[in-house]
């Protein structure tokens, strides 16, 4: 008797097999400008993150989820990093404003269908109902803009306060 693989173990390989795949190493991701990445920037970048995870766990709240959902949000930007630096080396040719816009669609769509498979097969107590693809697209896409606006600010404020010290 031939053993069936789980029906979404197929997708997730092959989502794995685009993602983690030699390009990201070889990706020269826009960088800030002038500013080496000191503890600060980079606490800035993660502060960014988290308040993304935030949004994203605040526009799903009356929705299914698993235990630690912001836990498994943040973990996801181990899967879309690379992939967001996959799709900057293959649009290296690109308008870096046009290759980072797609990148950040990319991310936007995959970090919406992982968090409504995490939010379908996660073992959870809750009984609320499940989110839709869409509504999870949405937060998704909420969380990115909400991360992608911060970031200026708190770098500016960054900036206003080294000055001013």
């Amino acid at each position: 008797m031939k053993m069936q693989n789980p029906p979404c173990l197929r997708p997730l390989g092959i989502l794995a097999a685009l993602f983690l795949c030699p390009f990201s190493s070889q990706a020269n991701p826009i960088s800030i400008p002038e500013k080496p990445l000191t503890p600060e920037i980079t606490f800035l970048i993660s502060f960014s993150i988290l308040l993304e995870a935030t949004c994203i766990l605040l526009l799903l709240r009356r929705f299914r989820k698993p235990r630690f959902f912001i836990l498994w949000i943040l973990g996801l930007h181990l899967i879309t990093y690379p992939a967001f630096l996959s799709v900057l080396w293959l649009l290296q040719d690109m308008r870096p404003a046009l290759a980072v816009a797609s990148g950040e669609g990319l991310v936007v769509a995959i970090e919406g269908t992982l968090i409504y498979w995490i939010c379908r097969y996660a073992p959870t107590k809750q009984d609320l109902p499940m989110a839709s693809p869409f509504r999870c697209w949405l937060a998704s896409l909420a969380g990115n803009a909400c991360s992608l606006i911060a970031f200026p600010l708190l770098m500016n404020l960054y900036d206003f306060i080294s000055r001013h010290a």
